[in-house]
C-alpha cells in the first residue's frame, strides 16, 4: 500500500503541546538542592569504607555498594577544572545561549567531578587544573542552577609560614617486623599467572590442527603449555569429532588425562560447555569432576559467530546466564570446593556479580576474568579495561582474555596494570605476527615474553594457587 495518500481528505492542525511535569528529586537529591538554595553550601556524601566523597551525592557507594545516604560532608565552594567543552548551539532546554562553557569541576575535598557552567572567561582562556569558585544565584530556582555558575577563583593562596622547629616528639611505637612476609608479598606482586585456554567450544581442527579433541591430545597440549610457563589450563572437553560435550565420563577422562600427564597444573573447567546446553548439563559436570577452578558467567548476552569483515551472521545465539544461574552455579562451586573464575564481558556482568555477592557465599579473594571481543560482548578498549579493574572489590584478582585480534593487546594491558593473562587457541588461533600458532603453548611463550618485558615473572602453579586462594596441594 502506498504511503503517498491523498492529503486533500486530511485536515492538518499545527500546534504545540505543553507538557508540565513534576520530578521528585529523591531524599538525597532534595537535601543537596535545598542546602544549596537555603544555605549556599555544597554537600557531598562520604563512604566510610573506601573514604571516597561523592558529588552529586548518591545513596550507594558505587565501589563498595555501602549505603551512604546519611554520611553528609560539607565541601568548599572552590574546585578545579578537570575537563570542559564549549556548547556552540542553541536549544530551548539549555540553560544559556551559545556559546558557553560546560566544565567538569572537582571540588576540593571531593573525589568525583560534576558538570556545571563556567563563566567569566573566554573559551580559549580555560585551562585544565585552573581553580574556579561557585557563584550562587540571587534568585532561587530550586534546581542545580541555584549555583548560577562557576568563575575563576579570586581566593588568594594561603600564605604558610615556615614551620617552627618542633619539639622532640616521643618515639613512635615500634612495629614488630614480620620476617619474610613483606618480602613474600613484594615477590608475589611480580608474579603473573598465565592461563592457556586449550580449545573452547567452537575452535576446530580445520581452523588450527593443534586444537585438541581427545583426552590424550588435551594432556599433551597442557603439558607443553606448562613447560612454556602456564600455571593453569582452561578446558572445554570435546568428543572425538570435535563437538563440545557435557558427557560426564568424557569430561572426567579429559580432566584425568591432563592431571596424569601434568599433576602440577591447575585445571579450570568451563561451566559454559557449549551452545545449547541446559543449566543442569552445565553445572552437573563441574560437581561431578570437582576441578580446582571453573568459569562462572555473569550475564545473558548475544554470543554469535559473524564474519568480522562483512558483518554477515553465521550463527546467532543467546548465551543464557540469569541471576538464578549466577547464584546457583556460584553456590554449587563454592560448596564443592571449586573456586569460581568470574567471567565478565562488560560492566553489567560485573554489577550483576556485585549484587549476587551480597549473599555472602563467594570466598575471598574473588577472581575475575575480563573477556573481550565476543560478538555480542564489547571489544577491547584500554579505558574500559581500567573501568573494570577499578570497579572490582578490593583484594580481588583479575586476568583477561580477548578473542582474535583482541587477545594480545588485552593481555599486555592486564600485565601492565598488575593483572594476569589468558591466551590459547580457544580465543585466537594465531600468534602476534599473524602466523598460525603451533599450539596454545606457542602463545604461552609470547605471553612469557610480554611479562618479562615488564619485569614480571610467570607464576608457578603453586604460586598461582596462593595468589588466587586455592587450597595447597
Amino acid at each position: 500500500m502506498s504511503l503517498d495518500y491523498d492529503r486533500k481528505d486530511c485536515f492538518v492542525v499545527n500546534g504545540k503541546l505543553a507538557l508540565p511535569y513534576s520530578y521528585f528529586a529523591g531524599r538525597v537529591g532534595s537535601k543537596f538542592i535545598t542546602t544549596i538554595r537555603d544555605q549556599k553550601k555544597i554537600m557531598g556524601v562520604k563512604c566510610d569504607k573506601c573514604n571516597k566523597v561523592f558529588i552529586p551525592p548518591r545513596q550507594t557507594c558505587e565501589r563498595c555498594l555501602e549505603d551512604i545516604r546519611n554520611n553528609w560532608v560539607e565541601l568548599g565552594n572552590i574546585g578545579e577544572v578537570v575537563n570542559f567543552t564549549v556548547v556552540r548551539y542553541n536549544d530551548g532546554h539549555l540553560p544559556r545561549k551559545a556559546p558557553y562553557i560546560l566544565a567538569l569541576i572537582k571540588l576540593d575535598g571531593a573525589d568525583t567531578p560534576f558538570a556545571h557552567i563556567l563563566d567569566g572567561l573566554k573559551p580559549e582562556q580555560v585551562e585544565i587544573g585552573m581553580k574556579v569558585e561557585a557563584v550562587f544565584a540571587d534568585e532561587t530556582t530550586n534546581t542545580i542552577l541555584d549555583i548560577d555558575h562557576f568563575a575563576p577563583s579570586k581566593t588568594k593562596k594561603v600564605q604558610v609560614s615556615e614551620r617552627a622547629p618542633a619539639e622532640k616528639a616521643p618515639a613512635a611505637a615500634k612495629i614488630e617486623p614480620q620476617p619474610g612476609l613483606d618480602e613474600r608479598r613484594k615477590a608475589m606482586s611480580r608474579k603473573v599467572i598465565i592461563t592457556a585456554a586449550l580449545a573452547g567450544a567452537a575452535t576446530m581442527k580445520n581452523q588450527n590442527p593443534a586444537v585438541p579433541y581427545s583426552p590424550q591430545e588435551f594432556a599433551e597440549e597442557a603439558y607443553k603449555c606448562y613447560k612454556a610457563g602456564a600455571a593453569m589450563v582452561h578446558v572445554h572437553a570435546r568428543e572425538d569429532g570435535g563437538m563440545a560435550t557435557h558427557d560426564h565420563a568424557r569430561i572426567k577422562a579429559t580432566y584425568d588425562a591432563i592431571r596424569g600427564k601434568c599433576p602440577e597444573l591447575i585445571v579450570n573447567m568451563s561451566s559454559a560447555v557449549g551452545m545449547g546446553k541446559t543449566a543442569e548439563q552445565r553445572i552437573s559436570q563441574i560437581i561431578h569432576v570437582k576441578p580446582e577452578m571453573a568459569s562462572l558467567n555473569t550475564n545473558t548476552m548475544n554470543f554469535s559467530l559473524l564474519d568480522r569483515k562483512t558483518g554477515k551472521i553465521f550463527i546467532d545465539f543467546v548465551f543464557e546466564n540469569t541471576f538464578t544461574m549466577l547464584q546457583n552455579f556460584g553456590k554449587a562451586m563454592e560448596e564443592n570446593g571449586v573456586k569460581p573464575e568470574i567471567e565478565v564481558y562488560d560492566m553489567g556482568g560485573l554489577d550483576n556479580t556485585m549484587l549476587i555477592m551480597k549473599q555472602g557465599f563467594f570466598s575471598e579473594p574473588m577472581n575475575f576474568n575480563f573477556v573481550w571481543g565476543v560478538a555480542g560482548g564489547q571489544a577491547f578498549r584500554p579505558d574500559a579495561f581500567l573501568c573494570l579493574k577499578n570497579a572490582i572489590p578490593a583484594g580481588a584478582n583479575f586476568t583477561t582474555c580477548g578473542v582474535g585480534n583482541d587477545q594480545f593487546p588485552a593481555v599486555t594491558m592486564s600485565c601492565l596494570v598488575g593483572g594476569h593473562m589468558r591466551v590459547g587457541l580457544e580465543d585466537n588461533i594465531r600468534i602476534p605476527n599473524g602466523e598460525m600458532a603451533k599450539g596454545s603453548y606457542e602463545q604461552v611463550e609470547w605471553a612469557v615474553r610480554i611479562a618479562e618485558c615488564q619485569g614480571r615473572e610467570p607464576a608457578t602453579p603453586d604460586e598461582a594457587r596462593e595468589i588466587m586462594g586455592l587450597k595447597k596441594r
